[in-house]
């Protein structure tokens, strides 16, 4: 049998990160790894052509800061943008958290630049690109959602579209949203829901069912979005 491909994520991350934005996911999507544990039916463990590795990345090496500091906790990143750009790394899936949000008055993204300039020169060879929540406006900022289809959190969802380039199609109403090889997702739990579909489109269902009964995940569809009426979108 061949040995399965191990497909390498850089998660995005900085200070004002929602955290639920990318543990909930990196736990479900750490779930390929099972199939080299007796947690994984025998019957599920053959199909399983993939296992992940996991960096989480920021600006330095410093504590990356939620988006409740300072009261939140805070997150240690494994390699820094500048670091893993030194070191030639090519990145398989970047997931991308939502991060400071634009000014909405004056339009200013407040994004690290090198965290634009790491999507930048990652995204032309990466074989997925993800974001969750405000994690879109990130992308948008570095030119990867230019001609494409995306989605993002509905409370913030006219003051993205308004403070990001025009050419991107936004979708008001969607759970999550695939253009070609880019996935964006609803806010914060929606990360979850397109999480597991990511699993389900590695790997097959049965995988990304196991997953979600083993964490107990209410199952939604691409197109369930009750927010985008919750916050006038529809």
């Amino acid at each position: 049998m061949a040995q399965p491909q191990i497909l390498k994520f850089a998660f995005c991350l900085a200070d004002d990160v929602t955290l639920s934005d990318f543990i909930p996911p990196s736990e479900i999507l750490a779930g390929l790894n099972f199939a080299d544990t007796p947690m994984c039916p025998a019957e599920l463990t053959g199909p399983v052509p993939y296992r992940v590795k996991f960096d989480f990345l920021a600006p330095t090496m410093e504590p990356v800061k939620s988006i409740t500091a300072p009261t939140g906790i805070t997150v240690n990143p494994t390699q820094t943008y500048a670091g893993a750009l030194a070191a030639g790394t090519q990145y398989d899936v970047l997931w991308v958290p939502a991060g400071p949000l634009p000014d909405f008055v004056t339009g200013e993204d407040k994004t690290s630049k090198a965290e634009i300039e790491f999507i930048k020169a990652q995204a032309p060879k990466a074989k997925y690109i993800c974001s969750v929540c405000g994690g879109s406006s990130i992308l948008a900022a570095a030119g990867v959602l230019s001609g494409k289809k995306a989605t993002t959190n509905k409370a913030f969802y006219k003051m993205i579209v308004a403070a990001t380039p025009k050419d991107i199609n936004w979708v008001a109403e969607a759970r999550w949203v695939i253009d070609g090889n880019i996935w964006t997702s609803s806010g914060v739990s929606a990360g979850s829901d397109m999480a597991l579909a990511f699993v389900a489109h590695l790997v097959g269902d049965k995988m990304a069912t196991l997953l979600r009964g083993q964490m107990e995940v209410t199952e939604h569809g691409q197109d369930d979005d009750p927010f985008a009426k919750f916050h006038g979108l529809v």
